[in-house]
């Protein structure tokens, strides 16, 4: 049985691997014998190798949809049933677990997959391998977590429950992947779902607010089988929410000293109010080179009624630990969540200019379908644009929304702030080029050096280059 995986990842800013997809590959290839899978990332992937992809024959193929790559997803399974019209085409990831039923009105798409992917994919493949003919839609209805068509109309059969032991889980499936190709760092999930419920975030819609966690010795073992096998890189871990556990953070740091990895690490979701200055200090001993913190805004009673549950104070607390440990400390706003104004926009300017955070990325507040935010627009404003999401990404400047507080014209000046502040880019051809000449030295750094210096060499001069780096954008703000 041959197996295609799609990830639609033209779109993509920053071209990573989908981890997602590479689970899912190597838990079929951990449960099913005489398979074979090949994945194609858009993203990536040049025109031959697109080519040879969809001249290939499969018996299943399942794609994995963002909302951003919902319409590119679309023309995938339209080519794809074009070359076979009977090839059974599943939609699966996050756009699913949240559109559900809305996303079978596209009648090329056969399967959807809502919720945790890998046991639910894998019952449909074992089923289609005993049955060479189309199984009955009473074998569907057996399979928890899946959409399919019945009679005309669309059924839904119960969620599935979650995996609880993410150990048991194989490493993703990194050798399907041009993993060379892959600018920057090897990225890493750890855990699984987030307890909060922020009002812009589909997070618990998708995992219910339930958050599972590999163990710290399972985490390690990645890290020591991607720096063997692909050679040494930093790491990036991406995950919803990485510190649940205070405990789990400090074993975490304790393994990375203890095996003397020197491997150089980074976190995406981070809660500011768990971490102190002891934690703070472990983790830059273990190789901590920087983390991103959701501030969002640095009005208190915004942060309330995001749902963020942590105030500005425990934020900028969290930023000194980090800051006076040698770790860099992104901050990430948005503007237009509920209660803005410009004047608390203005707020979370002051705050970053005087705060020591080592950068600030600002974006505008997006409703997704299933979210607070969603419902907030419903209630308290209105559209500017058609209510599709998987077109809110082509908005440019990406104003979504407005409500009767902060109009459409107020939204505009906030950026006009945040841009006159130096914390957005300018858009002008010199920094544009700028960027690009920063990307391709990257590129060249980490395919052509890093990986081939010495370990102490390249960890030492990698936290050397990020200090110079963190001061010159410093001096730029």
């Amino acid at each position: 049985m041959k197996i295609g995986l799609v990830y639609p990842g033209k779109r993509s800013i920053d071209k990573q691997m989908p981890l997602g997809l590479g689970y899912l590959a190597s838990f079929l290839l951990s449960k099913n014998a005489g398979i074979e899978i090949r994945v194609l990332d858009t993203g990536i992937a040049n025109k031959r190798e697109t080519a040879s992809f969809f001249a290939d024959k499969y018996d299943i193929v399942g794609i994995s949809v963002t909302t951003r790559a919902f319409t590119e997803a679309v023309e995938i399974a339209k080519t794809l049933k074009q070359i076979s019209p009977g090839l059974p085409v599943v939609f699966g990831g996050p756009h699913v677990s949240i559109m559900m039923q809305q996303v079978m009105e596209e009648p090329l798409i056969d399967f959807g997959v809502y919720g945790e992917g890998e046991l639910t994919f894998n019952e449909l493949v074992k089923l289609f391998r005993e049955d060479s003919n189309r199984p009955s839609a009473e074998s569907f209805a057996k399979i928890k977590g899946l959409i399919y068509r019945n009679n005309g109309g669309v059924a839904v059969p119960p969620p599935r429950e979650l995996i609880q032991d993410l150990d048991s889980l194989p490493f993703p499936a990194f050798h399907l992947f041009p993993i060379e190709r892959y600018p920057g760092k090897h990225q890493m999930i750890t855990s699984r779902g987030c307890p909060f419920s922020c009002v812009f975030c589909a997070s618990s819609q998708i995992w219910k607010r339930k958050w599972r966690a590999r163990s710290p010795e399972n985490i390690v073992a990645e890290v020591e089988y991607l720096i063997k096998t692909f050679r040494p890189r930093p790491i990036d871990f991406h995950d919803d929410n990485f510190n649940v556990s205070r405990k789990r953070l400090n074993a975490i740091c304790d393994l990375f000293i203890g095996r003397n990895l020197r491997i150089p690490w980074s976190l995406w979701g981070f809660r500011a109010e768990v971490v102190d200055a002891d934690i703070a200090r472990k983790m830059r001993r273990a190789g901590c080179t920087n983390v991103a913190i959701g501030v969002e805004s640095a009005n208190n009673e915004m942060l309330v009624r995001m749902g963020k549950n942590v105030t500005i104070e425990q934020i900028n607390t969290c930023i000194d630990f980090l800051h006076s440990a040698g770790i860099d400390v992104i901050g990430q706003f948005m503007i237009g969540n509920p209660d803005e104004t410009l004047e608390t926009v203005r707020e979370s300017i002051k705050f970053i200019k005087e705060s020591k955070l080592s950068k600030a990325n600002w974006g505008c507040a997006v409703p997704f379908p299933s979210t607070g935010l969603w419902d907030y627009v419903q209630e308290c404003g209105h559209f500017l644009v058609e209510p599709d999401c998987t077109r809110f990404e082509e908005i440019e400047p990406r104003l979504i929304f407005e409500t009767p507080d902060f109009s459409k014209e107020d939204r505009l000046a906030a950026l006009r702030l945040v841009r006159d502040a130096g914390m957005l880019p300018s858009g002008s051809e010199f920094k544009s080029l700028f960027r690009k000449l920063k990307k391709a030295a990257s590129r060249i750094w980490f395919k052509y050096i890093y990986g081939y210096l010495p370990r102490c060499v390249s960890y030492r001069l990698y936290f050397f280059l990020r200090i110079l780096n963190t001061k010159v954008s410093r001096s730029r703000r």
